[in-house]
């Protein structure tokens, strides 16, 4: 099965319609309107950047002005095969010698069932509720090359013993959303000098073949800046081998009959060492300076907020010049598309993981109104404001909880249940400020949203000392716990008519 000839690409019509399987060329060079079709918003997101990475490689347009004509008009046919042609053996998933993103001759003492390949279907937290049984069964020839880049470029590893991405264990992927799925890909495609700019190596790098092509040495220690965008873009970091495929089946993920599926795969541990950050273009990073050294790393979801939480970090860029202060940047895609866009509709994808297990799959869109390109300092100001009622909510709780001095508390993490609702009953009131702000009158929508949030925080904090406010013993610590409540809330808006939050007399 080869990526670049063969229908692969499961998708659907827009607006509606029936499911089909596209090639490349198909998607690329005609001007049909298609989305992704797959069961799993995980194996969705990671099909769509891998026919990022295909694209950005075969076809990188030279400059900001030849993206935008691609980001508008079909690839021609001749522009298509002569991108292709220096490619076409490398991304066959059953090549003799070197199959797409696998290993020749793995030896394993018994093969893994494809559901492992699946990142969270076994051995997570939610597998039981949110997956059906027997989803990993067998994989057509496509879905299998989608969930071996997925688990190579976004999920966690097999566990010790076996290395994870270049990006870290379980990196947070951000990509630009267009209207249909031709468009997509060429909003996460950079132009040639913007591609130079954040990998300077770029050129002197272009000839570097992939990874299951020039493989990587046991115990070998690899600089990243001796990493190309193609060997990047696709780098598999572990010892995989797909096992042959069997007969006729109906592929259990998307649900299309093939030819020939595949059951199982090899997989065996294997070490090296990478110096240094490669600069993936799919994903946000974060900076901090310790004992006078600046540390950078990818972001990932390490708690239970969600992803609006992280906004700040997805679109504005922020340097650190101290240890108080992080630093921020937003992956090179969503930097490209403030030049191109007016609105942004971001997606946003990753998982929770402890260690091999994977605790979430998170995979959200979230919308920014038009002006968002020059006003990411108030996207900053308004999660920031956001966080801060979260947080107003959590310290007096967790003084109710916890006591305070003499004062007894309530031993309850009372704080930590009323975090999860308000993550809940907050999101549409953040997401719908994000969505139709007027970011010439931010200083308006702030104020409308903190007056939403208010009385989410309020009506939290009296359902969660309520079920106490017969315990006498109680009555002094919920007093103070309201207290410390209004006197974040107070910092959080500005007074108005001489009467605080409270409703007391300023």
């Amino acid at each position: 099965m080869n990526l670049l000839t063969e229908a692969w690409i499961p998708v659907r019509p827009l607006p509606a319609g029936a499911a089909c399987k596209l090639t490349l060329r198909q998607l690329l060079c005609e001007d049909g309107r298609w989305e992704l079709c797959l069961p799993r918003d995980d194996m969705e997101l990671a099909a769509l950047q891998l026919l990022i990475c295909m694209t950005q490689v075969f076809f990188p347009p030279q400059s900001t002005a030849a993206l935008k004509q691609r980001i508008v008009a079909p690839l021609s046919l001749d522009e298509f095969e002569s991108g292709c042609a220096p490619y076409r053996e490398w991304f066959r998933l059953d090549h003799p010698d070197f199959p797409f993103m696998q290993v020749r001759n793995v030896s394993a003492k018994d093969p893994t069932p494809m559901d492992k390949l699946l990142a969270g279907l076994t051995g997570a937290t939610n597998s039981c509720f949110v997956n059906e049984p027997g989803l990993g069964a067998c994989l057509c020839g496509g879905c299998a090359a989608i969930a071996l880049f997925n688990q190579s470029s976004n999920a966690p590893s097999f566990g010790g013993g076996f290395k994870g991405s270049l990006r870290g264990g379980a990196p947070v992927t951000t990509l630009v959303q267009g209207e249909h799925l031709r468009q997509t890909v060429w909003l996460n495609v950079l132009s040639e000098e913007r591609l130079t700019q954040i990998i300077p190596w770029h050129h002197a790098t272009r000839s570097q073949q992939p990874t299951w092509v020039a493989p990587i040495k046991a115990g070998e220690t690899i600089p990243s800046q001796a990493i190309g965008v193609l060997r990047g873009l696709f780098w598999q970091p572990g010892h995989l081998e797909l096992m042959p495929p069997q007969g006729e089946q109906a592929c259990i993920c998307c649900g299309f009959v093939e030819k020939q599926v595949y059951a199982g795969f090899n997989k065996a541990k294997f070490n090296y060492t990478i110096d240094g950050l490669w600069p993936h273009p799919h994903g946000p990073r974060i900076s901090s300076v310790k004992k006078g050294e600046r540390e950078e790393k990818f972001v990932s979801f390490t708690t239970a907020a969600p992803a609006w939480t992280h906004l700040s970090r997805f679109v504005v860029q922020r340097q650190t010049t101290n240890s108080k202060e992080e630093g921020q940047e937003p992956a090179a895609v969503v930097r490209q598309a403030q030049g191109l866009l007016n609105k942004l509709r971001l997606t946003v994808g990753g998982y929770r993981n402890n260690q091999a297990s994977i605790l979430e799959r998170r995979h959200e869109l979230i919308f920014l109104n038009d002006g968002w390109s020059g006003h990411t300092e108030v996207v900053h100001a308004l999660v920031g404001q956001a966080v801060g009622y979260r947080d107003a909510l959590n310290k007096a709780l967790f003084v109710f909880s916890t006591g305070f001095k003499e004062i007894k508390g309530a031993g309850v993490k009372v704080h930590e249940l009323a975090k999860e609702q308000f993550y809940r009953r907050s999101e549409d009131t953040v997401l719908d400020t994000l969505a139709r702000i007027d970011f010439e009158q931010a200083a308006l929508a702030l104020l409308a949203m903190g007056d939403g949030l208010h009385g989410i925080v309020v009506g939290l904090f009296n359902e969660s000392v309520a079920p106490y406010r017969n315990d006498p013993e109680l009555i002094r610590t919920t007093a103070v716990a309201r207290k410390t409540l209004y006197k974040h809330l107070n910092a959080l808006k500005p007074q108005r008519d001489g009467r605080r939050d409270d409703g007391t007399n300023a």
